[in-house]
């Protein structure tokens, strides 16, 4: 079994493939954390945390949702966080797979 060095390689390698995707998902997040910002009245940055925080279901508490269309957002932003970051755990248990059972996958992987 490889190290870190080798972890972060594959990982990212794995990443190259889909990086369209992450990058969309990532830009949706912030795009509904600016768009939260403004049914909100906080500042976009104070949006963009909250979108992130929701997506990733940590949920400090510390800025929520007054109105339907915060409501709504966030309920999307719930949605789109866990394909986001469930592709994100897909490809680091793939890549440990790999390191560990090295003849299982592609040579390219």
């Amino acid at each position: 079994m490889g190290g870190l060095g080798e972890f972060i390689r594959r990982f990212f390698h794995c990443l190259g493939h889909i990086y369209q995707i992450v990058l969309f998902l990532n830009v949706v997040i912030i795009f509904l954390g600016i768009i939260f910002s403004f049914f909100e009245s906080v500042g976009p940055i104070e949006g963009i945390y909250f979108s992130y925080v929701s997506a990733l279901a940590i949920g400090y508490g510390d800025i929520v949702p007054h109105t339907a269309i915060g409501k709504v957002i966030s309920i999307v932003l719930g949605i789109v966080g866990m394909i986001l970051f469930g592709i994100v755990v897909g490809i680091s248990t793939r890549t440990v797979i790999l390191m560990m059972h090295p003849r299982e996958g592609h040579p390219h992987d």
